[in-house]
């Protein structure tokens, strides 16, 4: 019997509640941690492997609230905060975005892969080939992981993951949009001798085991941690700490760490201070996305220190600024590992973290957050409604859809770095929308109430925002003119003033 069939006497089956409700099952959670069998994962053609990503985000989402709740209550609101969490869970969506139909892009060309240059067949429906699966893609994922950490602008890839400066449930979304493109060759090495199905089910089970990685509120795991990973360990990988650099980068399994001699214990001594060893100090989606990609192919190899000398000098130190670790100078010792190099000392030259922390967080108005708190409502449940239809929507609905997810987390950005822009290109925003949806009006739907209630939320936006701009002007020509013409009275008391002034010297 299906577990949620009372929905459908509760919600109609294109709602929000319906589409959340209908995921929050039993088999759901389970798979949240891929506590899965190959009896019931393995299918013959990579058409019918289910989004799984898509599946579990329901309790993802449950997992989020009951851990921000939990910190809350417990009085550990420090390690959460309202602009950290919103940027992180907008990049989750940016790289749902990029999945083409929910899946890695490697996909395509493993399949291609598989179809002329297969070495080995193994059967598809063998638990031996699901098993072997298990563990060899595991492995790989730990080779990639490790690639877009130490093989030059592979970091750019990945460094918006580990951006934020807190560690909970919404940092596992903080994702890089074209990450899947670098990790693409590791995936491909499997399609010599795995078949696309079973690769693609351990796939996406590895993305998401990895959610509940990041979490502060389970200390070690005791014996469990000897050859999984756990939180404490990927806590550790998220440390800016100089003994956190580089380590621990397995994604079910910890053995390969402890295999390739980068495994490190989490210290409750020293605990892991997260974010970037130079923090980026910004909420601007785009810039977390590429800058550092940029930086690294463009700029890394013309640094000058402070005499104005190159720190790169010749052509083939501005070569190797781009593909050695992202923390090679010319003189810092590397080895090869697979086929890049890594530095003997991952934590040469890295700062111990100042202290007290002192975490970016531009103080924004009461208005500000709740603003975007609640337009950031809005768009998780088009998202979510994006995510459920995506597979029945026109090249153009796509794109518009993704544009406007990314103009409205540009906007939120600069809502939370307090830019002078943010209620101008919120305005603008808001009109386009109203504009998007002016023309749908035209469609075979027409004005339903959904659409109405959309349409109405940002003409109030719009008024707000106008209304706030307009008052501010206003006070400011206000003070303008109390400053340039002063009030009757006190030019009439000057003289008294003077003469007081006098009498006292």
């Amino acid at each position: 019997m299906n577990e949620t069939a009372w929905l459908d006497r509760v919600f109609s089956n294109t709602s929000l509640g319906h589409r959340l409700l209908d995921r929050l099952t039993l088999t759901n959670l389970r798979h949240a941690f891929y506590l899965i069998s190959p009896y019931e994962t393995t299918v013959e053609s990579i058409d019918d492997v289910p989004n799984y990503n898509a599946e579990v985000s329901a309790w993802w989402l449950v997992f989020l609230t009951a851990e921000f709740f939990i910190l809350f209550i417990s009085g550990h609101e420090d390690r959460f905060a309202l602009n950290d969490s919103i940027t992180s869970i907008c990049a989750g969506m940016l790289s749902q975005c990029f999945k083409f139909g929910g899946r890695a892009v490697a996909i395509f060309l493993y399949v291609i892969v598989w179809d002329n240059w297969r070495i080995l067949e193994p059967p598809w429906d063998s638990p031996w080939t699901w098993i072997f699966c298990l563990f060899f893609q595991d492995f790989m994922y730990y080779l990639g992981h490790r690639a877009v950490h130490e093989a030059g602008f592979f970091w750019g890839l990945h460094t918006i993951h580990h951006s934020s400066e807190y560690y909970n449930f919404s940092t596992a979304l903080r994702q890089a949009a074209i990450q899947d493109a670098g990790l693409a060759i590791y995936d491909c090495i499997q399609a010599f001798f795995i078949p696309p199905s079973i690769f693609l089910v351990h796939r996406y089970f590895s993305e998401i085991f990895q959610f509940i990685m990041h979490t502060s509120l389970v200390d070690t795991m005791g014996p469990l941690g000897l050859v999984f990973n756990t939180p404490s360990h990927h806590r550790v990988h998220h440390g800016r700490n100089p003994y956190c650099i580089d380590k621990n980068y397995g994604g079910v399994f910890i053995i390969w760490d402890k295999m390739f001699n980068t495994f490190e214990a989490e210290r409750h001594d020293d605990p892991p201070i997260y974010g970037l060893v130079t923090n980026e100090n910004t909420f601007n989606q785009i810039y977390l996305q590429f800058h550092a990609l940029w930086d690294i192919l463009i700029f890394k190899g013309f640094t000058k220190d402070v005499k104005g000398e190159p720190m790169f000098p010749g052509v083939v130190n501005k070569l190797k600024a781009t593909v050695f670790p992202p923390g090679w100078f010319p003189g810092v010792p590397v080895t090869p590992f697979f086929h890049w190099m890594s530095m003997v000392n991952p934590a040469h030259g890295v700062p111990e973290p100042e202290k007290p922390v002192l975490r970016y967080s531009p103080p924004a108005r009461i208005l500000v957050k709740v603003y975007v708190a609640s337009s950031f409502l809005l768009l998780l449940a088009i998202f979510f409604h994006f995510e459920y239809d995506r597979n029945h929507l026109s090249y153009l609905d796509c794109t518009v859809k993704i544009a406007y997810f990314v103009v409205t987390m540009q906007c939120f950005g600069a809502f939370f770095d307090m830019k002078w822009y943010a209620r101008y290109i919120e305005i603008a925003r808001c009109c386009g929308v109203l504009i998007y949806y002016g023309v749908l009006m035209f469609d075979h739907i027409g004005a339903g109430t959904h659409r109405l209630f959309v349409i109405s939320l940002h003409i109030m936006a719009i008024a707000l925002w106008t209304t706030d701009v307009l008052v501010e002007k206003l006070s400011q020509c206000c003070s303008k003119n109390q400053s340039i013409n002063p009030e009757k009275g006190d030019l009439e008391r000057a003289p008294e003033i003077a003469s007081i002034s006098k009498n006292v010297q």
